[in-house]
């Protein structure tokens, strides 16, 4: 992986242009044409164990999938009960990652190793001993059945927590799931011989990250790449300098920013154009809005979630979606899945937009959703209430 460093033309971007870089960037609406090529894509896919209205990474897939793609067939097609396609590991948050990119995550899986809290090695190399014997890996129900419980950081049962911790090293992998269950399987029986084999240097890695992250986002300042994998600001820099990133100015931004060198953004560039209004509704966790700092940046939408605070200090809802029409967030929706429904419970428009034309992305959104959910829906407001069936 060469690294390179020269000087470059900064191209410079308007707000509006950015915004359509970003969506294209992202395949979003239904670019994608099976979950593997979203997964690719976007590179990093974050996971989320709540279920009001799907699983996280289902919504970002859903969101890039056309209306024919269906929700119970995207798992299948993310994780593998072979050889790997894909490996379980944790930036910020527990994200899928390809199987392609397991080499640029060495220097995670390092710094994993050195933890001051880190279990002790009798308990690693038992825990890895128990996984090494199965047969074709172990969920952790079945690894408690033997090793000790314990208390653990964030009340887990000490064989959870170690075997996490194994998996932030490397020593044990999580390439399959089982009932939505992980699985957990020694890393020769599952990662490519020369994925497991490949070394790169800490400045390949980088730059092999930075790379990835900015072909991901379209466009981006530095510490949007280096949040997009938990980076240091300084390593996201060198990354972005010694890479192939362009270097570009957005209008009003404030700060410099890098593009992606990919055709279609370039393309975009160099003649701008649209991408379909085709409404989709946008989980909390997408990789559009999950880093609030640039979706506010972006999209000039600020999202907060709100699950976590009492049902009395919510603004919008338990389980609040965006709707995103074209490039821009028309506003958001409170979303639950009741059974076989989908029921839309409450719908709130950005200030200054068209309420009607808003009823209307909201609707399309919510059938596309619904049918790809399999699921009955129901639009709910003071005004109007639509029932479709969309089994």
């Amino acid at each position: 992986m060469p690294l390179h460093s020269s000087p470059q033309h900064t191209i410079t971007l308007t707000p509006e242009l950015a915004r359509l870089v970003a969506v294209i960037a992202s395949h979003v609406p239904g670019q994608a044409d099976e979950p593997r090529t979203v997964l690719h894509r976007v590179g990093l896919i974050q996971l989320d164990s709540l279920t009001r209205v799907d699983r996280a990474h289902r919504l970002t897939c859903l969101a890039r999938l056309p209306r024919a793609a269906r929700s119970r067939e995207i798992d299948g097609q993310l994780w593998s009960r072979g050889e790997a396609i894909s490996f379980e590991t944790y930036t910020h948050a527990s994200a899928l990652i390809p199987i392609e990119d397991w080499p640029l995550f060495r220097l995670n899986r390092l710094s994993a190793a050195l933890r001051r809290d880190s279990p002790g090695n009798t308990e690693l190399s038992g825990v890895t001993a128990l996984i090494r014997a199965s047969d074709h890996g172990l969920t952790l129900a079945r690894i408690e059945e033997t090793a000790p419980r314990a208390g653990g950081g964030w009340d887990w049962s000490e064989s959870k927590r170690i075997t996490e911790h194994l998996v932030w090293r490397g020593e044990v992998v999580s390439t399959d799931r089982r009932l939505n269950r992980r699985v957990y399987d020694v890393p020769e029986r599952r990662i490519p011989t020369e994925l497991r084999d490949s070394v790169p240097s800490r400045a390949q890695i980088l730059v092999g990250l930075a790379n990835r992250a900015i072909r991901s986002l379209g466009v981006a300042t530095t510490a949007d790449v280096a949040r997009h994998y938990n980076l240091v600001p300084a390593d996201a820099g060198f990354g972005l300098e010694h890479g192939d990133a362009l270097p570009a100015r957005v209008e009003g931004w404030g700060t410099p920013a890098w593009l992606s060198p990919d055709p279609a953004t370039t393309a975009a560039v160099d003649s701008p154009g649209t991408v379909p209004e085709d409404p989709r509704f946008i989980g909390p966790f997408d990789p559009l809005i999950r880093d609030r700092d640039r979706s506010r940046r972006v999209f000039n939408f600020d999202y907060t979630f709100e699950a976590y605070k009492p049902a009395s200090k919510r603004v919008y809802g338990h389980y609040v979606l965006g709707v995103l029409v074209g490039t821009r967030f028309m506003g958001r929706v409170d979303v639950r899945r009741d059974g076989k429904v989908l029921a839309v419970d409450g719908i709130f428009p950005e200030p200054g937009g068209n309420l009607a034309q808003f009823r209307d992305a909201v609707g399309t959104a919510a059938e596309t959703l619904a049918e790809q959910m399999g699921l009955i829906l129901e639009i709910r407001n003071p005004t109007n209430t639509l029932s479709t069936d969309c089994g």
